[in-house]
């Protein structure tokens, strides 16, 4: 018997959600509202493809009922049940539809909503075959339809391997319970319908629609793997900085107003980090550009190892590493609260036992000034600034952390200075030329 946790049913159904909902927590980390803005462009997908359908359908029932005007049409075979339920259904799936439309986004957070409304089509397409003849009826190329559909919006090839699966079982269910008399079948006009009661038809039958469905589904998976594969391969070029493998400054300021936006409108913290190679023009004038980039590469390893990540499926970075210019890196921290001895932000996730944008920082500081990178060692200078005690738009938060950058820099380099430490203190807004290699 199933018992509910220590939180009574309550706290069991709440648990269950969670594992359910795109949203872990209360409020949404970017990437689970990006998440969130996938799913509903994929349900939407899901509810137009279903009026295009529905639609075609229509256009088929039209022409249908044309020819049945001809004198040549078997409409002796013509009973009301045919004439009602095709109605119907196609009322019942369009007022579906329409519900779906009108509130799918209050609850577009569950991970299986797409698979909820493809079993849900799996279940009306069954009962069209039914109706339209069972063993002898045209429609069961919809199973195809719903396996193709499923390939187009679905995440993991095993989702469409199954909806395959599910069609294959639904139809050869459907043709056992009419072949022993559970349900009736339907007779149709125009066609053999003791193919009926024929056990070796329609297991031939079953066994030509069940391979059918996943040859279908081979091609379906095997065409969106390769598409979401480049899709990805492109996202990363658009977005990576070739030499560090980091993100770039585009991706960066596109991510850092993502994320103000966010602290903004459900009263959250972030931190940014500012962090600058010391004399490194001295470095590239003694040991070469080449000896340079190295240093940046290794640089941007130590950055990415201490920093924090998702590892819920799809898996992301909770900090994002980018490379703001040059010798310069900035490392956005949401939800880290700037710290000053006894101050501290408890971190997203428990497994990481940073306490703030400050320690991340002199950790990432210390781990870079103990590392010899295959040669002489260097060190860097870092800028903290925290949302919203420095700054609570891009640019002032920027020049916050900008500011005590240079300050770390006037004080004797490799050092982190957090903002607040001299607010006011600082240049009218560093520049390049005025921080020293």
């Amino acid at each position: 018997m199933l018992k509910p946790g220590a939180g009574g049913w309550s706290g069991f159904l709440m648990e269950q959600w969670k594992k359910m909902s795109i949203v872990s927590g209360e409020v949404p980390t970017t990437e689970e509202l990006e998440l969130l803005k996938e799913a509903r462009q994929r349900v939407g997908m899901v509810i137009r493809a279903r009026w295009v359908i529905l639609g075609i359908l229509a256009g088929y029932g039209l022409v249908a009922y044309i020819f049945f005007q001809h004198s040549s049409a078997d409409t002796s075979r013509i009973t009301f049940l045919h004439r009602i339920v095709p109605v119907i259904a196609f009322l019942a799936v369009a007022a579906y539809n329409a519900w779906y439309q009108y509130s799918y986004e209050w609850f577009v957070r569950i991970r299986s909503l797409n698979a909820i409304q493809l079993l849900f089509d799996l279940l009306f397409v069954t009962v069209i075959v039914h109706f339209s003849g069972g063993a002898v009826s045209w429609f069961w190329t919809m199973y195809m339809v719903l396996t193709l559909e499923a390939a187009l919006i679905m995440d993991d090839r095993s989702d469409t391997y199954s909806i395959a699966g599910a069609g294959a079982l639904a139809y050869g269910g459907l043709l056992t319970f009419e072949y022993y008399g559970v349900i009736a079948p339907v007779q149709m006009p125009f066609e053999n319908n003791a193919l009926q009661q024929t056990f070796a038809y329609e297991m031939i039958k079953w066994a030509w629609v069940s391979i059918t469905n996943f040859c279908v589904a081979f091609v379906g998976v095997f065409m969106m793997d390769t598409v979401r594969r480049r899709e990805r391969q492109l996202r990363e070029l658009a977005v990576r900085d070739a030499l560090t493998s980091l993100y770039n400054r585009r991706y960066f300021f596109y991510r850092l107003n993502s994320e103000i936006q966010r602290a903004k409108r459900y009263g959250r913290t972030l931190s940014l980090l500012i962090l600058d190679v010391d004399n490194f023009k001295k470095y590239n004038d003694s040991y070469g550009h080449q000896a340079g980039d190295k240093v940046l590469a290794n640089l941007a390893a130590r950055i990415s190892s201490n920093i924090r990540r998702s590892d819920v499926n799809p898996t992301y970075e909770v900090d994002i590493a980018s490379r703001y210019g040059g010798e310069e890196f900035a490392v956005i921290l949401p939800e880290a609260a700037s710290v000053q001895g006894i101050v501290a932000a408890e971190r997203l996730r428990a497994s990481i036992e940073a306490r703030g944008a400050f320690m991340v920082a002199e950790r990432i500081r210390r781990k870079i000034e103990e590392s010899r990178f295959d040669g002489p060692g260097v060190t860097i200078s870092i800028g903290v600034a925290s949302y919203p005690e420095h700054g609570v738009e891009l640019e002032s938060l920027l020049k916050a952390a900008d500011d005590a950058l240079y300050l770390a820099k006037k004080e004797g380099k490799n050092r982190v200075v957090l903002a607040e430490q001299y607010a006011g203190a600082g240049p009218s807004g560093g520049t390049d030329g005025q921080k020293e290699g």
